[in-house]
């Protein structure tokens, strides 16, 4: 069974799931406005929700048939400080050769 730690990152470092929580940092957003903003397939989308909002990541409110996404406020404050130190080391890490090297081995 996976540590809290373990799944804590795993929810963190999927793409699409950090890139939700990019756009509603700051705003609220309609599973369509994601899906446009994002490009990604409503099921891809439903799929990752479901994940952020099972560990309390985000919230969710009806607004006649729509549901309102929004970040809760811990997960802003993490969100904000991971964008900041993004911006901070972004040359170091497009430097980083293992970085590079473990990335090409991905793809």
């Amino acid at each position: 069974m996976m540590e809290a730690e373990d799944l804590f990152f795993e929810a963190f470092a999927n793409r699409s799931r950090f890139n939700i929580l990019k756009e509603l940092n700051g705003r609220e957003l309609c599973a369509g406005e994601l899906q446009k903003i994002l490009g990604i397939e409503q099921t891809n989308l439903s799929h990752n929700l479901r994940c952020l909002l099972n560990c309390k990541f985000i919230n969710v409110r009806k607004e006649g048939r729509k549901r309102i996404y929004s970040i809760t406020p811990d997960v802003r404050q993490i969100v904000d400080e991971i964008l900041k130190h993004i911006k901070d080391y972004e040359a170091y890490l497009e430097r980083c050769e293992i970085l590079k090297k473990e990335n090409d081995e991905r793809v």
